[in-house]
């Protein structure tokens, strides 16, 4: 009888969970810094992703309708403004894919991405240039090889080993574009480097 009494009062006690949660707490804040440190990489990188996703599709536009077509960079916004009205910026989180305007029509829209600045934190865009122009073969037109380069200064350099992991769309002359690291410790010959 005894050892039934005993099964039925089992449990922790005050003391236990209070040290348990003690130990918890404790281990959550040591691992906050590097999460956020990785929220915030994980913010640059799909900007990134959706910046490359953009010239992406204006290269493959361009050569689906044999025209030129341009990816323009804006820190307007895409509600407020059409793809003829945008106000080019080479450190613009929006895009638009677009025809470019002629004596004849002006610029027509073919898609669009808004960035809420809210969501990147520090990020920065730098472009070579405010809009990129591809030709109907996919090339394009500014000459020699120019891009985006993508850092958070809010959380430090781009240096090797650093807390942040910057990235750079590269777009070449005849029109390839890549998404990598202008991290200079990366070893000669590896895909990841710029």
């Amino acid at each position: 009888m005894l050892l039934m009494r005993r099964s039925l009062c089992t449990g922790f006690s005050i003391i236990e969970l209070s040290v348990a949660l003690t130990i918890a707490c404790v281990l959550l804040a040591l691992g906050a810094p590097s999460f956020s440190g990785y929220l915030q990489n994980a913010r640059l990188g799909a900007l990134a992703q959706s910046l490359y996703g953009g010239l992406q599709t204006a290269r493959t536009e361009a050569v689906k309708r044999n025209q030129s077509v341009e990816f323009a960079l804006t820190n307007s916004s895409l509600e407020t403004t059409t793809a003829d009205t945008v106000v080019l910026d080479p450190t613009g989180r929006n895009w638009w894919v677009r025809l470019p305007s002629s004596a004849s029509a002006p610029a027509s829209p073919i898609e669009s991405k808004s960035t809420n600045a809210n969501d990147l934190g520090g990020v920065a865009v730098s472009a070579s240039g405010p809009s990129f122009i591809f030709n109907g073969l996919g090339a394009a037109s500014a000459p020699g090889t120019t891009g985006i380069a993508l850092t958070n200064p809010a959380l430090g350099a781009c240096a090797p080993g650093g807390p942040v992991r910057c990235w750079n769309v590269v777009v070449a002359p005849g029109g390839q574009i890549r998404l990598c690291s202008p991290d200079t410790s990366l070893p000669a010959g590896d895909s990841r480097a710029c």
